[in-house]
């Protein structure tokens, strides 16, 4: 392998920018990073001095990236490592977990906001994924998917969102029949209070998972949601349960452990974006 020494790199896509860096304590060292984006080579960058590169996607659809880091010391020796990454395009490992825990292979879900996650989902049990950007819809057999254009609407309360998926464009018999719903779209820049307009669509007795609720604006749509149906909030790190019945504790440790695991795997880039205030002396 070369010189020995702490050689620790770590990477975290955040909106659509990758951030990568090497931790070492190698003396006379160079770095270079490698880029790739769904399994395809995007981007090289050279050796220089700097340990961190910034990578922005643009509005490229990332569902996994994989970074390969090199130090090469003393100008000769190369060392390297490689970390591959699903995105946030991608439904977190707890989220899964839950589904599985408390729905069967009869329960229907209806996905707000589809993505490569759709068909992970669709392995459990039957999913309805609402969307309104093609580059998103008919890509998985599995799933039934509703084109839903983004309307202008009404501003709901505090929360100044001005655009929202359709719910015209979802049939009312199927609305009645959905055991889940999950919230994981539109995009944060479009915001997901419309949602909140169109509450008294659903029953009384669907299970919620509000995704992002690290987002200030999520969460409260969260509480929106179970103040409305008056169901009980299960709160992980980066997403919400509302329930009507509690759930059972054995049933939360698994599905804790998986959202942990998923926490865990988030690297210090990634954490100081969203909570700045644990990283301050």
């Amino acid at each position: 392998m070369g010189q020995q020494g702490i050689f620790e790199p770590s990477c975290e896509m955040i909106g659509k920018t990758i951030y990568c860096s090497i931790d070492t304590d190698i003396e006379n060292s160079e770095f270079a990073f490698y880029v790739n984006l769904n399994g395809e080579r995007k981007a090289t960058f050279w050796y220089t001095d700097r340990p961190s590169i910034e990578y922005s996607c643009g509005d490229d659809i990332i569902y996994d990236f994989e970074i390969v880091f090199f130090i090469r010391t003393n100008g000769e020796k190369i060392i390297s490592k490689s970390i591959k990454k699903k995105t946030s395009w991608s439904i977190g490992e707890g989220i899964l977990e839950a589904v599985r825990n408390l729905l069967t292979k009869k329960s229907n879900i209806l996905e707000l906001g589809s993505g490569i996650g759709s068909k992970s989902l669709a392995e459990i049990c039957s999913v309805h994924s609402v969307e309104h950007d093609s580059r998103f819809l008919n890509i998985h057999d599995s799933v039934n998917y509703i084109n839903s254009p983004l309307v202008e609407i009404k501003p709901f309360g505090e929360f100044g969102d001005t655009k929202s998926y359709d719910f015209n464009m979802i049939d009312n018999d199927l609305l009645k029949n959905i055991d889940m719903v999950i919230v994981d779209g539109p995009p944060e820049n479009y915001g997901r209070s419309g949602l909140l307009h169109n509450l008294e669509m659903f029953n009384d007795n669907c299970i919620w998972i509000v995704d992002d609720v690290l987002r200030t604006k999520d969460q409260k749509l969260a509480n929106y949601i179970a103040l409305y149906f008056k169901l009980i909030q299960y709160r992980f790190w980066n997403f919400s349960i509302l329930i009507k019945n509690p759930i059972e504790y054995e049933m939360l440790q698994k599905i804790n452990s998986k959202s942990l695991e998923e926490l865990n795997s988030k690297s210090v880039t990634y954490m100081k974006n969203y909570y700045p205030s644990m990283f301050k002396d």
